[in-house]
């Protein structure tokens, strides 16, 4: 599967149900299923978020959720599809709301992944992302927690 030239864009909310489904599939695997539709639907129909998708003919081949406060971001969720992977889908997903923060202003964007997911960790590394905390049990007591962040901008002076 060619995604290098997949359409990203703004996701609808008829979408909502196979993004969570997407979320609980992948991300959500052996944790309890958090992200379920109406709760994509108000990130969907938010101001302070960023739904992204890419869609193809068949199926939904990955998604984003970013949340923006007025100097940082925080980016809650992104998968890709199994039949996606290895394709630079996630790279494209993540370029796309790094350069979408930039233009917004956002200073810092923190990310929280399992600990299990090298692929994961990987691409937030090559991102520029550096690690700062990790969480024993974070994920339901069951799997631990890495969290990460990418400073954009330097930090505002406090003179």
């Amino acid at each position: 599967m060619d995604l290098r030239q997949a359409t990203i864009r703004l996701a609808r909310a008829d979408e909502a149900q196979a993004i969570a489904i997407l979320s609980r599939d992948t991300i959500e695997a052996g944790l309890p299923w958090r992200w379920q539709p109406p709760e994509i639907t108000r990130f969907i129909q938010s101001e302070r978020h960023n739904v992204i998708v890419t869609p193809s003919d068949a199926e939904l081949t990955g998604f984003a959720v970013m949340s923006y406060s007025e100097r940082d971001a925080y980016l809650a969720l992104l998968a890709v599809a199994p039949v996606a992977r290895r394709t630079g889908l996630a790279r494209r997903l993540l370029g796309w709301l790094l350069k979408t923060a930039d233009i917004a202003g956002i200073a810092t964007i923190s990310v929280e992944l399992r600990e299990d997911n090298l692929a994961a960790l990987r691409l937030y590394e090559e991102a520029g992302f550096f690690e700062h905390n990790r969480k024993a049990g974070g994920y339901y007591g069951r799997v631990n927690q890495v969290c990460m962040r990418l400073a954009l901008r330097p930090p505002e002076s406090s003179i």
